[in-house]
């Protein structure tokens, strides 16, 4: 990062120019893989210094929040995202907002429907979100639940990307995806991780069982965590022979639903 701004520079900006200013350099320490021992995230540091006594509610959470970081990971991401929130943007799929709470949306159902819910756990982009959602309209999923980090079906980013289908498939937005699985289960859903594990069984080699399925997707980087996947009935993957062996999330959904249906007695 060539920019390096002083303390009475910093403080001179307007408040949206700090945030751009933390953000530029928050992304440059994402997009580089760097660690917190990098120069660049000591700088970081010396920025909140800088704008520790800055009265904005807003400055004050962000800085609650980077104080929690202690390495580039789930923590920095909850960072970044707050920063995208309150600078209005969404990150688009080629880069990788914490969601207000949402009721259960009715919405009206797509004509042919699979007993099929996909499940958001902290998909942060809202491009990605937006391409679920058309998705789930093209393959007649039955309904999205968009948890953690996930913008909600009625941000901005989502509308635009989703095409108006965000208006045809049923969504809620719950924080909490363990309250979302322990639902989905109660009511006779076979819960399916999709992730990239050497313990997942591949999709070429799974017959869905004759229950509905919930499928859960993860973060862009991080994925399913443990305990989500310790709590799947089965985790599956799609089989890939490239190096970088990683899909775009949205991209892997339409695969898996495609696969799903194509042999599926649900």
């Amino acid at each position: 990062m060539k920019k390096n701004f002083s303390e009475n520079q910093l403080k001179g900006f307007e408040l949206h120019k700090q945030f751009k200013a933390l953000y530029d350099l928050a992304r440059y320490i994402e997009v580089n893989s760097l660690n917190i021992e990098d120069q660049a995230f000591r700088k970081l540091e010396k920025y909140h210094e800088f704008l520790r006594d800055q009265s904005d509610s807003q400055m004050q959470k962000l800085h609650k929040e980077f104080s929690k970081i202690k390495a580039i990971d789930y923590q920095f991401q909850i960072y970044l995202m707050l920063l995208e929130r309150f600078m209005g943007q969404s990150l688009k799929e080629y880069q990788f907002l914490m969601p207000k709470n949402q009721n259960d949306h009715a919405r009206i159902r797509p004509q042919h429907r699979y007993p099929i819910a996909c499940v958001l756990d902290s998909v942060r982009s809202a491009h990605n979100v937006g391409t679920f959602f058309r998705n789930s309209e093209c393959f007649g999923v039955e309904k999205l639940y968009l948890t953690g980090l996930t913008p909600a079906g009625d941000h901005p980013q989502v509308i635009k990307t989703a095409m108006q289908t965000e208006t045809k498939i049923d969504w809620e937005y719950q924080r909490d995806i363990k309250e979302v699985i322990r639902s989905l289960r109660d009511e006779g859903y076979q819960i399916i991780s999709v992730e990239t594990s050497s313990h997942a069984t591949l999709l070429k080699n799974w017959q869905p069982p004759k229950a509905p399925l919930a499928l859960i997707f993860g973060h862009e980087q991080f994925g399913l965590s443990l305990e989500v996947l310790k709590s799947s009935d089965v985790t599956i993957k799609i089989d890939l022979w490239g190096e970088k062996n990683s899909l775009n999330v949205g991209v892997c959904q339409g695969i898996i639903l495609q696969g799903i249906i194509s042999k599926s007695e649900i």
